[in-house]
């Protein structure tokens, strides 16, 4: 009798299961990384949004002639035509959207300028007031409130 020997050239199932488990990790880690990567971006969009609207609100108070400015309870400024800039008080609707635009659906930088008196504020320049601008918003990491301010003095 001659006897036959087969050389196994296949995978077992073990090996197969390895590979899999092998391969899910690395597309596991490489799915959490890209996630990551998303949402620093997207928080450093908020933060670069924010100080965009930040910026927008001091131009407006740099640009405003009225008395409204002197308002001591917080406020915020929008623009409502291009010629001019509305005052808001601050229990009024403050939020804007990325472009500035109050009201939207979207809308979800909370706007609000604060006036002190320089001489209230610790500064002993007279006639002078000194103007906190803050933008916040809920992060999109959901871990809080982000925030952007600015101070502005105005003579």
């Amino acid at each position: 009798m001659h006897v036959r020997h087969l050389n196994n050239t296949g995978d077992t199932i073990v090996e197969v299961l390895i590979c899999i488990a092998v391969v899910s990790t690395i597309l596991g880690g490489a799915f959490v990384t890209t996630r990551q990567s998303q949402v620093g971006v997207r928080d450093s969009q908020e933060h670069a949004e924010a100080l965009k609207l930040v910026e927008s609100q001091l131009e407006q108070l740099r640009g405003d002639t009225t008395d409204a400015i002197t308002e001591s309870t917080p406020f915020c400024m929008y623009n409502e035509t291009p010629e001019s800039a509305v005052i808001a008080p601050q229990d009024k609707d403050c939020t804007q959207d990325s472009g500035g635009v109050a009201n939207q659906s979207d809308s979800r930088y909370n706007l609000t300028i604060t006036r002190c008196a320089a001489v209230a504020c610790g500064n002993n320049i007279a006639n002078s007031y000194l103007f906190t601008v803050k933008a916040s918003w809920v992060e999109v990491t959901g871990q809080g409130n982000g925030q952007e301010t600015m101070v502005y003095r105005l003579y």
